[in-house]
């Protein structure tokens, strides 16, 4: 195993376009329409697609393993978070086909609690705030050499500021953000989905967590893209429910049909009102952390 990686880390250092181009080409299948395809199948081809970017961006990143105990800990965490959050979609279509929706709830309670106390870990053990999502790009940045075709990364102006280790408020405002999946699935679970109540707590437990971390002192480059990466997660509170139910859809849906009838877009907007349906149902995608 450990050769069979080796020889890979080679080829993608040596070619990194056409790595790249491979994970282009699994995430351009993934758009195929649901209705000729499960949309299982097009989960998988858009998992392997992070996957393989995944992989390919820590072969080109050229970061040597940390050597301190508790900086190897904190990385292995991080790691396990963002393979996690890569699968999780495509781990519950398959749950829900597998077992239907009892064994579906199962398997999102168990992946949100596995997130949660991963979170947790990185909070208090390592005093890390904003942690980084596999959404947020942290793709190297740099250019491969024309004739040698090796990868230079480039430095960014803010790389050497350290790191700030937050305040009581930034923790609460984390654990907030960290503990929002596990009480929204409690409160679902108690008041079930057509209540305002799971919504209404979630969407306050978000924005409280923002309005915080946006005071944090010095953040890295990689705190600030995540921190915009939440702020734009907010939107999909358009989809939730019971707001997408009540308001969202009843607006929606027309301005979409009407859309429909310029030629080009239609054929874009057509395929989003028949898969809103079917998103809908996955928690993973309308709820993700």
């Amino acid at each position: 195993m450990v050769h069979l990686m080796s020889s890979y880390s080679k080829l993608v250092k040596a070619d990194p376009h056409l790595y790249r181009g491979i994970e282009s080409l699994l995430a351009s299948l993934s758009y195929i329409g649901t209705n000729s395809v499960p949309i299982e199948i097009i989960e998988l081809l858009y998992m392997s697609s992070n996957l393989l970017r995944y992989l390919n961006d820590r072969i080109l990143s050229n970061k040597p393993p940390p050597k301190e105990h508790l900086e190897a800990d904190r990385h292995r965490l991080e790691q396990m978070l963002q393979v996690l959050q890569c699968v999780e979609v495509f781990v519950e279509l398959s749950a829900r086909r597998l077992g239907g929706s009892p064994l579906k709830w199962l398997v999102v309670a168990v992946l949100a609690a596995v997130k949660v106390s991963i979170r947790l870990c990185l909070i208090y053990q390592h005093n890390r705030v904003l942690v980084g999502s596999f959404h947020t790009d942290d793709s190297p940045k740099g250019w491969v050499g024309s004739r040698s075709g090796v990868f230079f990364k480039q430095s960014h102006p803010n790389s050497t500021i350290p790191y700030h280790i937050p305040n009581k408020d930034m923790i609460l405002a984390e654990l907030c953000y960290t503990l929002r999946p596990i009480i929204h699935l409690a409160t679902l679970g108690l008041f079930k989905s057509k209540s305002w109540i799971p919504f209404t707590l979630a969407l306050s437990l978000d924005v409280f967590s923002l309005k915080s971390l946006q005071r944090l002192d010095h953040p890295t480059e990689r705190q600030e893209s995540e921190l915009s990466r939440r702020k734009m997660t907010l939107l999909l509170y358009l989809l939730r429910s019971p707001f997408y139910n009540e308001i969202t859809a009843h607006r929606l849906t027309p301005l979409l049909n009407s859309v429909s009838r310029i030629p080009i877009v239609g054929l874009f907007t057509n395929g989003l009102v028949d898969y809103l349906p079917d998103w809908q149902k996955i928690y993973s995608y309308i709820w993700c952390s």
